[in-house]
């Protein structure tokens, strides 16, 4: 990382994660899901905003959803009958809003609240 961050900061791709401890994941796992709001270069921000407000998402605010997409379903506690390898191949495959929508929205119904 060629910033100065706290020794708790997580690098995923080009994103640096820093745990929020007043917000911290409820669950026992591994390596906790990092929340999008954690992430400190801004460009996950922007891809959320963007994202949130219906706007056509380039590719580099595409590339951080699919990354943080990605870590969540791989990281969080879900349902037992979630097909997390199913999900993240969408996620791969993900080119528009209306993709993201419907890969959060089936994400809710297994207990994942990725926004």
């Amino acid at each position: 990382m060629t910033e100065q961050w706290p020794d708790d900061a997580e690098q995923i791709g080009n994103l640096v994660f820093v745990p929020n401890r007043e917000y911290p994941y409820p669950f026992k796992v591994a390596v906790p899901p990092r929340f999008w709001m954690e992430e400190q270069t801004g460009v996950l921000e922007a891809a959320v905003d963007a994202y949130m407000n219906g706007e056509r998402l380039d590719e580099a605010q595409l590339t951080a959803l699919k990354l943080y997409l990605t870590q969540y379903v791989e990281r969080a506690v879900m349902a037992h009958d979630a097909n997390r390898q199913k999900y993240v191949g969408l996620i791969k495959k993900m080119r528009t809003i209306h993709d993201i929508e419907s890969i959060a929205d089936e994400l809710a119904e297994f207990g994942a609240e990725v926004f």
